[in-house]
């Protein structure tokens, strides 16, 4: 968690069930070029985002004004342009460049609008890549349990790099994405011409029951959206998009996000309640708090939460919704504390973060590879994709 979280309201509503939407295909960025002339990019580089900030800095820089070149000129990006697109990072762990003192603020106050620098400077703070590693793992488990083409939406896209690693099974996919940041999101949309690429905020998307698969890396935080169908329930911005989603992901659809640990650690279990009557828990895994770090500079404990759409709402509370300990006595989701195996370090205290308030964090093991980490505990991920 960014800060620690307020407490959810105990009691749940339960909304009335909608119509199921009509699936539509939607007009792709410059629909007025042929199938074959629209190329989206394939991610084959698994370093992309690791550097220095002053590297990601001049990476984001060359996208910027590779973007501008090509929305003046009214056309769709060459492969070598989405080359250098497929490099920008956005501005998380790079807060200090807005700061008037450094050097480069005058060249990024100048090439950006007044807009553009806001809403930059905000995402400074929250916006974080996600490790191909990550990606990868989270398609093989999708894959596993029976996942090969359909309507696919990635709810906080960023420059869409799930969308650019789609295994070559899945490639019949229909993608969707939704992305806040004006910048980041017309990115994307040069690099997944073909993609339905909407430049908003979740909140303002309403497709029930559309989508077979919903996958990303959501928004960590300890603040909410106004979204008036879910404002009573008081979620906190990562809690929110499960909620969100599985309103737009059909029933037996799977979800896949990257999330704070707080969403199955917290003491209030109003959110898990929540999420247990719409949908089945499949599986989960715990990162340690150095898997963002090479690419975002940042230290945060995460997991990756699959979940499957339930036909309808019931009432029911699984063992997961409540809370468990490890051997040491460490607060944990009960999930976790009896499938050890899926925790990918060892749970410890750590106050550092919030002065004297305890904190649990997923310290790294010694020598463990992370990919080979992931590949064996997605095996544990179980379902039958419907």
């Amino acid at each position: 968690e960014t800060a620690p979280e307020s407490p959810a309201e105990e009691e749940t509503v339960l909304p009335a069930p909608k119509p199921i939407q009509e699936r539509v295909r939607f007009a792709p960025l410059h629909p007025e070029i042929p199938a074959q002339r629209r190329h989206d990019f394939r991610i084959t580089d698994r370093t992309l985002g690791v550097g220095s900030k002053a590297e990601k800095y001049a990476a984001n820089v060359a996208a910027i004004r590779t973007l501008q070149r090509v929305e003046q000129e009214n056309r769709l990006a060459t492969p070598e342009e989405q080359e250098t697109l497929s490099c920008y990072v956005g501005w998380g762990g790079l807060a200090d460049c807005f700061d008037e003192k450094h050097s480069r603020y005058a060249e990024l106050k100048a090439l950006l609008t007044e807009e553009e620098y806001a809403a930059a400077r905000a995402s400074s703070l929250t916006a974080f890549y996600t490790p191909p590693v990550l990606i990868d793992a989270i398609y093989q488990a999708l894959a596993q349990i029976g996942l090969e083409s359909g309507n696919l939406l990635e709810p906080a896209c960023g420059i869409g790099n799930f969308f650019g690693m789609l295994p070559e099974s899945m490639q019949g996919s229909r993608l969707y994405g939704v992305e806040l940041d004006s910048i980041t999101g017309r990115i994307a949309r040069q690099l997944y011409p073909n993609a339905h690429i909407d430049i908003k905020g979740f909140e303002q998307t309403d497709r029930r029951d559309f989508f077979d698969v919903a996958v990303g890396n959501i928004p960590f935080g300890n603040y909410s959206v106004a979204d008036k169908a879910y404002d009573s329930q008081h979620f906190l911005i990562h809690d929110y998009f499960f909620a969100k989603a599985l309103d737009q992901v059909r029933p037996g659809g799977v979800i896949a996000f990257i999330t704070s640990k707080g969403t199955m650690d917290k003491a209030n279990p109003a959110v898990r309640r929540y999420i247990a009557q719409r949908a089945e828990l499949l599986g989960a895994v715990r990162l340690p708090n150095n898997t963002f770090k090479a690419n975002a500079g940042t230290e945060v404990t995460a997991d990756i939460l699959f979940l499957q759409k339930r036909e309808r709402l019931i009432d029911l509370v699984p063992d997961w919704v409540h809370l468990g300990q490890t051997v040491d006595g460490i607060p944990v989701n009960s999930y976790f504390a009896e499938h050890p195996e899926q925790v990918l370090g060892t749970m410890a205290w750590d106050s550092s973060m919030y002065g004297n308030e305890r904190e649990t964090t997923c310290t790294p093991l010694p020598g463990a590879e992370l990919s080979t980490q992931l590949s064996i505990a997605m095996q544990h991920i179980r379902g039958t994709y419907l």
